[in-house]
């Protein structure tokens, strides 16, 4: 049975885009064998994308038999779309085209210190800057995603930050944002936006996987069918708040041992400070302002085999496996993207971890294997995968 035969007419464009956009450039024909859809269907497809500008015919392939095929591809400039990643440490800003590809990035200061109507002027002046360098107008801009950590209101459109982030509240930042720059925003998590990124972006990439991101905290972007999965109130992927100690430390969700309490950065670093001597030997500040920074001394001295360091790094590493693996197991999933800021030094250790650990532990190890690999995206991942989530919210109003 071929399921796109059962899907909407916008479903089955989504569907014929995706295609496009992955095995681009790609003919008619090429999209009928591989959807299993009739030549006529692809063609009614293709001609509603074409008049949408969403798609563009790339010259003829005349290397095979027979008549002459006209390829097609995305067309870039169709829109652009803005992602912005607000993290506390840094804040990530990129332009993008249709294609997904790069057009002006921009790194600011975190959200950490500042009220947020001080952190969104920040932002929205960079915005309006970078339109401009990109030498094209406002209203090109399909709309901005704003990426986040922390809980998602979804109901009242209002980021939970933090506990301590108390000040983010009953801040409307899309409102706000809007006001400043006239251009639409919403809300996403920035884990899901990375997994976007690495759906979009990455062309092996399988349409059902998981991507952890590790940024101050953890999570997980779940993709299934090559559709974000948001849950109920897209909040899904919170992988850092699984219980994984029910003896250990007290977490600020309630619950006690979970991941985040013994795995993201800021705990690592305060691990780190108790042992005097690391905490010495890696010259480590120990404020809250530092903690990124810190913690890039702790991954950099891991990267170099410093003991003290690597058993930090390694005892992260293991925690996260034991995620990992748990969460692979209810998903059956076959693959497992690793990303995020914190990876950057030290993403080799945490891969080869996480793949020791499914090869001896994920339950259907004898029906098939868990790919491990990190990202290639960089610093800019989630941000790209945020502006990506503009870029097929407005595609599906065709």
């Amino acid at each position: 049975m071929n399921p796109l035969r059962h899907r909407t007419a916008t479903e089955t464009a989504m569907a014929v885009l995706d295609l496009v956009r992955r095995e681009s450039p790609i003919s008619r024909v090429e999209l009928s064998h591989t959807t299993g859809l009739t030549e006529t269907s692809i063609s009614k497809t293709v001609r509603r994308l074409l008049e949408a500008g969403l798609v563009e015919e790339a010259g003829q392939d005349s290397t095979g038999r027979g008549k002459s095929r006209t390829m097609l591809r995305l067309a870039p400039t169709a829109m652009h779309a803005l992602g912005i990643v607000l993290d506390d440490t840094r804040i990530q800003c990129v332009l993008t085209d249709f294609s997904g590809a790069l057009l002006v990035s921009r790194e600011l200061s975190g959200t950490r210190g500042d009220l947020p109507h001080v952190v969104t002027e920040r932002v929205s002046a960079a915005v309006l800057e970078m339109i401009d360098i990109a030498g094209i107008t406002a209203s090109s801009v399909a709309g901005a995603c704003l990426a986040s950590p922390g809980r998602f209101d979804e109901e009242k459109k209002r980021l939970r930050m933090s506990v301590v982030a108390s000040e983010w509240e009953d801040y409307d930042v899309q409102e706000q944002f809007t006001a400043l720059t006239s251009i639409p925003a919403h809300l996403e998590k920035d884990y899901g936006c990375a997994a976007l990124a690495e759906h979009w972006v990455a062309r092996d990439t399988s349409s059902d996987f998981i991507t952890v991101y590790l940024a101050n905290g953890i999570g997980a972007g779940i993709v299934i069918d090559g559709e974000l999965y948001g849950g109920t109130s897209s909040n899904a992927g919170e992988i850092g708040h699984i219980s994984l100690d029910p003896d250990g430390p007290e977490c600020s969700c309630g619950s006690r041992g979970c991941l985040e309490r013994v795995a993201a950065p800021q705990y690592l670093v305060a691990a780190a400070i108790a042992d005097g001597a690391l905490a010495t030997r890696l010259e480590l500040v120990g404020g809250r302002d530092t903690i990124r920074a810190d913690f890039e001394k702790i991954a950099q001295a891991a990267a170099i085999g410093d003991d003290g360091a690597v058993r930090l790094i390694g005892g992260a590493a293991e925690w996260l496996a034991q995620a990992v693996v748990g969460l692979a197991n209810t998903l059956d999933s076959k693959e497992v993207v690793l990303a995020g800021p914190a990876l950057e030094l030290v993403g080799d250790i945490y891969a080869a971890t996480i793949r020791e650990a499914l090869e001896r532990r994920f339950f259907l190890r004898p029906v098939h294997e868990v790919s491990v690999r990190l990202s290639g995206l960089g610093l800019d991942g989630a941000a790209l995968g945020a502006a990506i989530s503009v870029l097929r919210a407005e595609a599906r109003t065709i």
